[in-house]
Formats: C-alpha cells, sequence, structure tokens
C-alpha cells in the first residue's frame, strides 16, 4: 500500500471518530462547566467541530468523502451531541413545600399520527434559595404543604425534573456505531478508489 493511500485509510477512521471523542469531550465539559458557558455557544462551538469534520472527510479525504458516509457522519455527531447531554445529570436537589392549589392544564393535539393529548400539573413551590418558583410536571407531586424533592442545575441550563427522574439517560452504543458505519463506508470508497475501480461512491 502507497503511503498516501495509508494516510488515506487512517484518515477515514481518524476523523469521524477524532470529531466524536471531541464533540463529546466539549458538550460533557462545557454543560458542565461552573463557568456557566451559554447554550447558544455550547451548540455554536459544537457545530463548528462537526462542520471541520464534514470538511476533513470531504477535502482531506476526498476519495473516500461519499455523500452517504458524510450523512452517517452527519448523524452520528448529532448522537454524540445528544448522548453527552443525556447522559448529564442535574446537579444540586431541594426539598420544596408546594405551595397554594395545584393548576391543571390539558393539552390535546389534532391529526393523523399526533402524539398523545398531555396533562400538566402546575405546582407553585417555596424552595430553599427561591429557586424553582413554579413547576409543571405530567404527575401531581404533592399536595399543598408537602414536601417535594427538585433537582436543579444551578447554571440553570437544564430545566427542573423531580429528584426520582434525575438519571443519566445517555446511550453510548448508538453514536459509536454511527461514526463507525461512516468511517467504514469511508475506507470502503476508498479501497474502490485506489484501487482504480471507478470514481468515489455517491
Amino acid at each position: 500500500m502507497e503511503k498516501g493511500g495509508a494516510l488515506s485509510y487512517a484518515g477515514a477512521v481518524a476523523v469521524p471518530l477524532g470529531a466524536g471523542v471531541l464533540l463529546h469531550l466539549w458538550t460533557g465539559w462545557a454543560t458542565r462547566s461552573p463557568l456557566g458557558l451559554p447554550n447558544a455557544l455550547v451548540d455554536g462551538v459544537g457545530l463548528v467541530v462537526a462542520a471541520l469534520a464534514v470538511v476533513a472527510l470531504n477535502g482531506l479525504f476526498r476519495a473516500g468523502g461519499s455523500i452517504l458516509a458524510l450523512v452517517v457522519l452527519l448523524a452520528g455527531l448529532g448522537a454524540v451531541w445528544v448522548e453527552a447531554r443525556d447522559s448529564r445529570v442535574r446537579g444540586a436537589t431541594a426539598e420544596c413545600v408546594v405551595v397554594g392549589k395545584v393548576r391543571v392544564t390539558d393539552h390535546p393535539t389534532f391529526g393523523e399520527g399526533a402524539p398523545e393529548p398531555k396533562r400538566l400539573y402546575h405546582h407553585t413551590l417555596d424552595c430553599p434559595g427561591g429557586y424553582p418558583e413554579e413547576f409543571s410536571w405530567e404527575r401531581q407531586l404533592g399536595e399543598p404543604g408537602k414536601p417535594v424533592r427538585i433537582a436543579y442545575d444551578p447554571a440553570r441550563r437544564m430545566d427542573p425534573v423531580p429528584a426520582e427522574e434525575n438519571i443519566a439517560r445517555g446511550a453510548p452504543f448508538v453514536p459509536a456505531a454511527l461514526l463507525l458505519l461512516a468511517a467504514a463506508l469511508t475506507a470502503a470508497s476508498l479501497r474502490h478508489e485506489l484501487t482504480g475501480r471507478g470514481k468515489r461512491i455517491w
């Protein structure tokens, strides 16, 4: 195998996996950072990482930069972003008291294939430090005067949830599988072209 071909194969693997690792590290750190980075900045840097990965796969290793590989790469990076956020839990809990009557609102949906109608229970809370003051959930958490435990993000980048729902829900195998598939598709396209069998696979 020529040196250029070996480098192309290395890039086919390194670009998707490296971008995925970098995006996961950034999103995980930024959403946990005590600096309280705004969501626009966190998401903006993530988009830059994804754009650079696309440019690298389609430019530096253009021979294997098939459209299908790029689509799978973007799907994989999107899954990385979701997994990094879903693997995070709120860092603080508060013992609050329900104040006044719990208000109920119904939210119907219309049309075939629409989601199920939703009923929300709106609680007014008295929490240490004053946050959260109001909390809506799909079930009633307690009667007036009763204590409830609420998990929240001190930097307020994530919505509060009942403490028992404060669970990491990340699924790392999904983004990992997509990024590995992107690498495999790129490598297959490279093999097809470097052996002189035709133009790049679309």
